[in-house]
């Protein structure tokens, strides 16, 4: 089975941004996938929250796969997080969409409080950091608070230039 390349760190931790770096190093991964795309043999792999629920699964599925647990400042990530779901709350009228089930299932809520994105937070945290004891197919790399490209391009074997990530979802702001 074809190796994949993972992002399975939580929304707004620089998933956006993975996602562009792997699409501009020539991986066809898919940011946000839809379960059919998630699940294909068709691409190299997926980044957001629609991972992280089934990360063990596709890493049976795919052996041999890597995986990337982007990470940010807690607090910073908290007054992020918030706020970035609160804004959705009317664009996703429907209880069964897709993107609210999977909050459902990081959170345990669709559209959580602090303590409730925190505590998903640390869950998630201690779940990776345990799942992924003693292995060397998990790179885990701050993209927000300044981690180097390099330390990404090294784990995947790309050779590149790159000095620094871009915030594409700061650029989208302004």
């Amino acid at each position: 089975m074809k190796e994949k390349i993972f992002g399975i760190g939580l929304s707004r931790t620089g998933t956006t941004t993975l996602n562009h770096v792997l699409n501009q190093w020539g991986f066809n991964t898919i940011h946000y996938p839809n379960q059919n795309e998630l699940w294909s043999i068709h691409n190299d792999g997926a980044t957001d929250i629609p991972v992280i629920p089934v990360y063990k699964e596709l890493d049976k599925k795919f052996p041999n796969s890597k995986f990337i647990y982007t990470i940010r400042d807690k607090e910073e990530w908290l007054n992020s997080i918030v706020p970035y779901l609160e804004r959705k709350r009317n664009w996703t009228a429907m209880n069964n969409s897709p993107q609210v089930i999977t909050r459902k299932k990081v959170f345990g809520t669709d559209f959580p409080n602090r303590f409730e994105a925190e505590v998903a937070w640390d869950r998630h945290e201690a779940d990776v950091k345990n799942y992924f004891t003693n292995r060397d197919n998990l790179c885990i790399i701050n993209i927000v608070n300044g981690d180097s490209p390099k330390k990404l391009a090294d784990f995947l074997g790309v050779d590149t230039d790159m000095k620094e990530f871009l915030n594409l979802n700061q650029l989208k702001k302004k």
